[in-house]
């Protein structure tokens, strides 16, 4: 049986590839489209294999006749939950093409959904490169990041307008959709992230849509202080019911953003700024532990010497987040030990 994913994206349209490493004209348009995939346990596949078999969709707009694409997209979403499945927006990180963000959507959906989560995977597709790693497309891809969070920005408000209209149009009394919404959001995708929520600001000031159930950060590439700085993330908390943020020391990706680039602090390296205090509804989980433990022996995806895939490969990672999807309580979470503002994995 396929397994489906829904992308919007802000990249151009292009013939050969579906869609180009360019921005649209207006870096804030969105195309919305679907990407299916044969097999299972793809997870376990080379991401190139899993990339190069999507077999894309993308769906069709006409302003003239006021189709739009995120009409048809947000309604398939909602077709799909009624089975009582939850909905994961995926931010992926940087060095990603668009089908490589596709298949790396497609292997997270798998994985949880072997997990026992079987969820309805929405990514947004940000115009990454995915030509490798360097000062130099670092650089880039941040400037590409930062340039998608209006677009991103975009696609929450979308979402929440549409869940508001409900399946009969706006005021229908049985709007309310019930399904659980969460947010996974990347390494760079961070970045993106910000972005997105202050172009929100723009429009809702600091009442965020409550759209999030869970929201996780992972390996974020943002600063230290983000979750507490009005003008960074800080603004997101009133949009979801809890925020996990996992960070590991290990991460030499990280690393290097914070040395070799000259940024502060990274989040998703060196955890919160203060974490005694932070809000409650953060969780900071130091997942060092758990990576140094499992760095030799926990390879059934592939070898990850930067540390920085931890979220996808670390056996004890993975279940830690499957535990932190279904809802469970902070403090019943198994292999968990708690310190003072954060928590320690493994």
């Amino acid at each position: 049986m396929a397994t489906m994913i829904h992308f919007a994206t802000n990249r151009r349209p292009a013939p050969k590839t579906v869609f180009s490493e360019s921005f649209n004209d207006d870096p804030d348009e969105l195309r919305f489209g679907t990407a299916s995939f044969d097999g299972s346990a793809l997870y376990r596949a080379p991401l190139d294999a899993v990339a190069a078999s999507a077999e894309v969709t993308i769906r069709p707009e006409n302003l003239a006749r006021n189709r739009l694409g995120s009409t048809d997209a947000f309604a398939a979403i909602r077709q799909a939950v009624s089975g009582n499945r939850d909905v994961l927006l995926f931010v992926h990180g940087y060095n990603h093409s668009f089908r490589e963000s596709l298949g790396r959507a497609v292997q997270i959906q798998q994985w949880l959904a072997d997990g026992g989560r079987d969820m309805v995977m929405v990514l947004f597709a940000w115009p990454s490169l995915g030509r490798g790693v360097s000062g130099r497309t670092y650089r880039d891809e941040r400037g590409r990041a930062q340039m998608s969070g209006p677009a991103l920005g975009r696609l929450l408000l979308k979402a929440a307008d549409f869940l508001r209209a409900g399946p009969a149009g706006a005021g229908d009394p049985g709007a309310v959709c019930i399904a659980r919404i969460h947010l996974l959001a990347h390494s760079m995708g961070n970045w993106v992230l910000r972005g997105g929520i202050g172009h929100m600001r723009t429009f809702v000031g600091d009442n965020i849509p409550p759209l999030f159930d869970e929201v996780i950060l992972t390996a974020a590439d943002e600063d230290d202080d983000t979750l507490t700085a009005p003008k960074k993330l800080a603004p997101l908390l009133r949009g979801c019911r809890r925020l996990t943020v996992y960070y590991n020391q290990q991460d030499l990706a990280l690393k290097a953003s914070d040395v070799a680039m000259g940024n502060p602090d990274r989040l998703g390296l060196s955890g919160p700024l203060r974490p005694d205090t932070l809000p409650a509804k953060i969780a900071a989980i130091n997942v060092s532990p758990a990576i140094l433990r499992n760095l030799t022996g926990d390879r059934a995806w592939e070898d990850d010497p930067t540390g920085h895939q931890y979220f996808r490969n670390n056996a004890v990672v993975r279940a830690d987040m499957l535990h932190v999807m279904t809802g469970a309580l902070d403090e019943d979470i198994p292999n968990r030990s708690r310190r003072p503002g954060w928590w320690r994995l493994g």
